[in-house]
């Protein structure tokens, strides 16, 4: 079985980031595709014969991901991001997990903050339902890239960061292979570290506002619009919003839902797009 790590990044122009990522590896080890979205001026290129630099002017995780997805070519697929470090034995861990659960399409692991706590709450070790999901983030997530293939599983173009609705992005992505019937499992094994992030200032924020607005509509249609004011009065009374940005931040919610609502009617929400 063989393994590819995808690494989305921008604006690089050497490869000193790869240090800390595999301080506790040997990054000879490993096959990695690197997107680099970038300008024309400024391009990554790599000396290794086992890191394969993609440069790209386009903009936005969902294409710089869907990029490295499409020019994969192992047996088993890690999604990564530029600001992670891997634990040890990360190859051996993740083919491992594939033998003992040989008819898994899409394993998800577990990440720790740099205090060395678990990063999220994830639920117990198993087959992933639709709320389990909502505990992977893109970092831990390792499938098999025949399968998601055949099943044209790509991550949405309009949910992630430099998107139309800029979050949300894993979640799309996992649900969609989990509505098309494939075998998601959830192992409780550590393999990497990712730097904790304030959820409270990011769950405030209008584009946390607006994602999270746009995914209701995609899965509970027009009951998105009571969702809205619970999640609204909710930010409010647990302080992660102020009681005079209610008014705003329940607007910011219909715009995205209207948003959503015009992609759909258009055809274009679920399109793939070429890279």
């Amino acid at each position: 079985m063989t393994l590819q790590i995808l690494i989305s990044t921008m604006f690089r122009e050497n490869l000193d980031f790869l240090k800390p990522m595999f301080s506790k590896n040997n990054l000879k080890d490993f096959d990695i595709i690197i997107v680099n979205q970038t300008i024309e001026d400024k391009t990554l290129s790599s000396p290794f014969s086992n890191v394969k630099v993609i440069n790209s002017l386009e903009r936005g995780s969902p294409a710089s991901r869907n990029l490295a997805i499409k020019n994969a070519t192992a047996d088993v697929c890690l999604m990564a991001d530029d600001d992670i470090v891997y634990e040890p034995n990360l190859k051996q861990t993740i083919i491992n997990a594939y033998q003992e659960c040989p008819n898994a399409d899409m394993i998800s692991f577990e990440a720790i903050n740099e205090d060395g706590n678990l990063y999220t709450n994830y639920f117990p070790e198993g087959i992933h339902n639709k709320k389990s999901l909502k505990k992977i983030f893109t970092w831990v997530i390792t499938f098999k890239r025949k399968v998601f293939k055949e099943h044209k599983v790509l991550f949405n173009h309009h949910f992630g960061v430099g998107s139309t609705f800029k979050g949300e992005t894993e979640y799309v992505f996992l649900r969609n292979a989990f509505d098309k019937g494939l075998q998601m499992q959830h192992k409780g094994v550590t393999i990497v570290m990712h730097p904790n992030i304030s959820s409270g200032v990011l769950m405030g924020s209008d584009n946390a506002f607006a994602a999270k607005t746009a995914l209701r509509q995609r899965y509970l249609g027009n009951l998105s619009y009571l969702w809205l004011l619970k999640y609204t009065l909710y930010m409010w009374r647990y302080k992660y919003i102020k009681f005079k940005e209610i008014p705003h931040k329940f607007i910011i919610g219909l715009q995205a839902i209207q948003q959503y609502k015009k992609l759909k009617a258009s055809g274009d929400i679920d399109r793939i797009y070429d890279n």
